[in-house]
């Protein structure tokens, strides 16, 4: 099985039913596997900020939702996630690229590589990065934990998952 549609068959096993995105090119093959799901709705987004706007608002109705984005949207809206989720314990689901990695190889991700998840320790908000495909599993775990904890919880995708690279 594809890693993408692996994915894609975990959130829905977490029960995902909204999923509001913003591609980069390596979650954008999950995205389309979300996009032709007729049981999730996706919604695209301009920014990221508005993905977690939709799904703590999905959150309010009762509906499992999942922001997908790429490492350097994630850094863009913590302000959101610590004023609006942190503050007033909504959770959040995150699925990320894990960009910058030493495997990455592009200069300008190189950042975010040293910084995301510093940035995630200082606000307290729990990840887990998943870097091989037998290791998808923890999906379902892993929402529930975002919405026991009532925080942003973060999902990264490693390189060599997303890539093809892993065992």
């Amino acid at each position: 099985m594809d890693v993408n549609d692996a994915i894609h068959d975990q959130l829905r096993k977490a029960g995902v039913t909204l999923a509001a995105t913003l591609p980069d090119d390596w979650v954008a093959p999950l995205i389309g596997r979300i996009d032709k799901d007729p049981e999730i709705r996706h919604v695209p987004v301009a920014r990221e900020a508005e993905a977690i706007a939709i799904c703590s608002g999905a959150f309010f109705g009762g509906v499992r939702a999942a922001a997908v984005m790429g490492a350097t949207g994630l850094l863009t809206c913590t302000g959101e996630l610590a004023t609006l989720n942190l503050r007033h314990q909504i959770p959040v689901f995150i699925v990320a690229s894990r960009r910058g990695s030493i495997d990455d190889h592009r200069i300008y991700q190189e950042v975010q590589g040293r910084r995301t998840l510093a940035v995630l320790d200082a606000y307290d908000f729990p990840y887990h990065v998943v870097e091989r495909a037998e290791d998808l599993d923890c999906i379902p775990d892993a929402y529930e934990t975002c919405r026991l904890q009532k925080r942003p919880f973060v999902l990264f995708l490693a390189r060599k998952l997303v890539k093809g690279r892993a065992p």
